[in-house]
């Protein structure tokens, strides 16, 4: 696997319920019209969820920079600034954010030009030893060895994150289509065998708040980085 040193920050927007039709789609073409603005931006996505997740809002929002300081730097200039406060701020339009922020990841496989993004946020607050922690991360990174649907694959700790839980892992996937991911990898024996039994609580080894983002959209084009520097896994 590659491990990764880039600043990468993801939000799962959910709209308010009175925002509907045109509103909708000028709320989402504000966001990429701001995000397309923001400098030193290596790869972004702004997609509508597919239906079928949890948690998961009705956009898919995420961004990557080479690194923590350019990221940052960027994120604090004054149209992005005033982008959140006034457009994500905006209670009449915006529900819910989920949002996460990372630096440390381990990555691998290549992505398709067009394809299916999948995004899972965790919250490992279930008695999160350093062992089990990385038993679970080992279990995780494992999976695209046995689940040959997943082109390319991501697994960050994150550095910052709000919303319904603290997130402290961010598991992120692309597939050729979306059979890939709805039927192969979630119906494969190495996902409900051996990585399932971190989410039950019927499970001595249950690690993962039952509260998480599953989260999928259409890729027009590639969207996880190719890791390129190395850091410890998460």
């Amino acid at each position: 696997s590659r491990r990764s040193a880039m600043f990468e920050a993801l939000k799962l927007i959910t709209l308010a319920t009175p925002l509907a039709g045109a509103a909708r789609e000028d709320f989402r073409q504000a966001l990429e019209d701001a995000t397309a603005a923001l400098p030193a931006v290596r790869r972004y996505l702004l997609e509508p969820v597919l239906p079928g997740g949890y948690g998961a809002g009705d956009l898919i929002w995420r961004v990557s920079f080479a690194d923590e300081q350019t990221g940052r730097r960027a994120l604090a200039e004054r149209p992005w600034r005033d982008v959140d406060a006034q457009l994500l701020g905006d209670h009449g339009r915006v529900a819910r954010i989920e949002h996460a922020a990372w630096t440390r990841a381990a990555g691998g496989g290549v992505s398709p030009g067009r394809g299916v993004y999948r995004v899972a946020l965790f919250c490992a607050n279930r008695s999160p030893s350093p062992e089990r922690l990385a038993r679970f991360a080992a279990e995780t990174r494992a999976m695209p060895q046995y689940i040959r649907s997943i082109r390319s694959w991501q697994l960050a700790t994150t550095c910052e994150a709000s919303g319904s839980r603290p997130w402290t892992h961010v598991w992120q996937q692309e597939y050729s289509d979306l059979d890939g991911l709805a039927g192969t990898y979630m119906m494969h024996p190495w996902h409900w065998a051996h990585v399932d039994r971190w989410f039950d609580p019927e499970w001595p080894e249950w690690l993962v708040d039952p509260v998480l983002c599953h989260a999928f959209c259409a890729s027009p084009a590639p969207v996880i980085e190719p890791c390129t520097s190395m850091v410890d896994p998460p």
